[in-house]
């Protein structure tokens, strides 16, 4: 059976992730690297004898370490949610296919989202929260809209009626759409009157605003001018 003979520090790669990475060597020679999760776990130090399906299950767990790298930097540019995750690593399992190199394993893809969840970093209802938040602040984003992009990334529909509760009221809907409207009055403020709530309309329609939330803060504006 083969024997741990040695764990040496990897030094020369780029840090992506919060753990250290290892070279693992089995009876003299490089087997595989793991990172210092993965090395914890299994006790991998000079001497261990394994089996070889503890050398099969290392193998897979040491595959789905790299992936987390691939996740750390992922996740560095922004949260994600669940089936963005599902979706990135398929298509990377796609490619590789194309490239003649081993997929990656539902199985694979499933560990690692358990790990992911483990870690803390993924969590469909903080995702779906920070997707809001961020949206409605930079892109003054209303429900309608909101919802249809949650859904996209498959967050669940009570999950999103949920959030949205939390995060928008009647109040802070209307104020949004305010907002939005007051950022298009310097190229409209010399409309006439009609192509002026014409294109309100459209625009805070298409913004993702309820109906009613437009027509109110339109008319609102109009009895002010």
């Amino acid at each position: 059976m083969p024997r741990v003979t040695a764990v040496e520090p990897q030094t020369l790669r780029l840090r992506l992730g919060p753990n250290r990475r290892f070279n693992i060597f089995l009876d003299g020679e490089f087997a595989f690297g793991a990172d210092e999760d993965l090395v914890v776990e299994w006790r991998l130090i000079p001497g261990k004898v394994l089996d070889t399906p503890d050398v099969e299950r290392l193998l897979f767990e040491a595959e789905v370490g790299k992936l987390m790298e691939r996740m750390y930097r992922l996740f560095n540019i922004r949260q994600r949610s669940e089936k963005e995750v599902k979706d990135y690593l398929r298509n990377l399992s796609f490619k590789r296919k194309v490239k003649g190199q081993e997929e990656i394993s539902e199985a694979a893809i499933a560990l690692l989202i358990n790990k992911l969840k483990q870690k803390g970093l993924l969590s469909d209802e903080q995702f779906a929260k920070a997707w809001v938040q961020s949206r409605r602040k930079t892109k003054n984003k209303g429900k309608i809209a909101l919802k249809a992009e949650l859904y996209q990334k498959g967050i669940n529909r009570d999950l999103i009626e949920e959030v949205l509760e939390e995060e928008s009221t009647p109040e802070s809907e209307k104020q949004l759409a305010q907002q939005a409207l007051m950022k298009k009055m310097k190229t409209w403020k010399s409309l006439p009157l009609l192509k002026f709530k014409k294109k309100s309309y459209e625009f805070l329609l298409r913004r993702g605003f309820e109906y009613e939330v437009v027509r109110e803060v339109i008319e609102n504006y109009l009895n002010k001018r």
